[in-house]
């Protein structure tokens, strides 16, 4: 549903403009680039790997550390995030944060400046055109202003940005003998899809995918959206728990500022990484599916009294049976997820206290990871449970 215009707040005639015209001088640029121009992968490699580090700066440093707080970093980190996150030409760290920390806040309302249910375009990108009602209000970011670092990049930030988008690609012009084509692959194409595929965390992600662990906002996961957002692609997992600094939970979930993070963790230069335990996640896909279960049963209506006048004795003895199944499933996940938190519980004192070998470390470890194999076969099975339990309700 679209939202009335005269809601949207006073037209920014500069940030509509440059929103909207720097794709159509990218698309020129590219056609003027490859039917005058002697080709070159130089200035694309270049557009590849500053959109690269620039993304990184967004999702590991504005998103993750600055917004979400869901780890401590050293100054040098701090600083290379600041300078990279305003290369990105997507506003200062604080003005950044601060809509994202009220978008958490609230989200899908009225207050949320780029709240999904005023349509696709709107959270995508109009939204940024238009002056909202919190428009110059930082006080939920009060902590970032208090650091020299951000303050001055806040402080400095056109200057900032003006110099990385306009200075590197002069200068890796120079090198390569190729000003004009640095400048529009490294500095305008880049920072036209760097755009895009951040706003499509706003847009797309609050639209197209699944909901595993929360249907009560329009967050979603979309696994393909990660390929192209550094991770930022499992959107329903980061609203449901916001502070982790993964968005990727599992191993084989495509997360590259996951993995910087950690690359940055080993080698000293970011610590306290928050990390939501394994057996918390799993106990809330669980209960959303049941809630979705209980929803379902209750949508039945009068499939249900339909099904109790016309189906034979031996299917309702049938339900039954699967309905105990169904009791004792749930038993077992409960229990399995208790001896998950035993376990994890366990693991974190070793860890503290530092009072077992690296063989029982490895052993508890590897309990662990049974143990959460064992919840996750466990949650399938019951989900196909749920499924042919359904089916039996439903009238001949």
């Amino acid at each position: 549903m679209n939202q009335p215009a005269d809601d949207r707040g006073e037209l920014l005639r500069l940030n509509a403009a440059f929103l909207l015209i720097t794709p159509l001088l990218a698309i020129a640029g590219m056609i003027w680039y490859f039917t005058t121009q002697p080709f070159s992968w130089a200035p694309i490699l270049a557009c590849v790997l500053l959109h690269i580090v620039t993304g990184i700066g967004i999702t590991a440093g504005y998103h993750r550390l600055f917004s979400h707080r869901s780890y401590k970093a050293n100054r040098l980190v701090t600083f290379t995030f600041a300078i990279i996150g305003a290369a990105s030409w997507q506003n200062s760290a604080v003005e950044w944060c601060s809509d994202h920390r009220r978008h958490h806040r609230m989200v899908d309302t009225d207050n949320d400046p780029y709240n999904a249910k005023r349509g696709f375009w709107w959270s995508h990108m109009l939204w940024i055109m238009h002056e909202g009602r919190f428009h110059g209000d930082l006080n939920n970011v009060k902590d970032l202003l208090k650091d020299p670092i951000l303050a001055w990049q806040h402080r400095y930030y056109w200057p900032l940005s003006i110099a990385f988008n306009v200075g590197v690609p002069v200068l890796l012009g120079v090198m390569t003998n190729d000003i004009a084509g640095m400048l529009l692959w490294a500095g305008l194409i880049r920072v036209v899809s760097g755009h895009h595929t951040t706003f499509l965390i706003n847009s797309w992600a609050h639209i197209f995918g699944s909901q595993p662990y929360s249907n009560q906002n329009t967050a979603r996961d979309s696994w393909w959206l990660a390929f192209f957002t550094y991770g930022e692609g499992y959107h329903n997992y980061h609203h449901a728990f916001e502070t982790d600094f993964r968005n990727g939970r599992a191993w084989y979930h495509w997360d590259p500022g996951k993995w910087a993070i950690m690359a940055m963790y080993w080698m000293g230069f970011a610590s306290d990484l928050r990390r939501i335990p394994d057996h918390m996640v799993l106990r809330r896909r669980f209960e959303e599916n049941r809630t979705r279960f209980s929803d379902h049963l209750d949508s039945l209506g009068k499939a249900w009294d339909t099904w109790k006048d016309e189906v034979s004795e031996k299917a309702t003895e049938t339900q039954n049976a699967m309905a105990q199944h169904l009791v004792r499933a749930e038993a077992g996940i409960e229990s399995a997820l208790a001896d998950l938190r035993s376990k994890q519980s366990a693991w974190q004192a070793a860890i503290k206290n530092n009072d077992l070998s690296k063989d029982q470390m490895r052993k508890l470890r590897k309990a662990m990871k049974r143990a959460q194999r064992s919840i996750l076969i466990a949650i399938a099975d019951w989900e196909k449970m749920t499924d042919q339990y359904a089916m039996t309700m439903v009238a001949a």
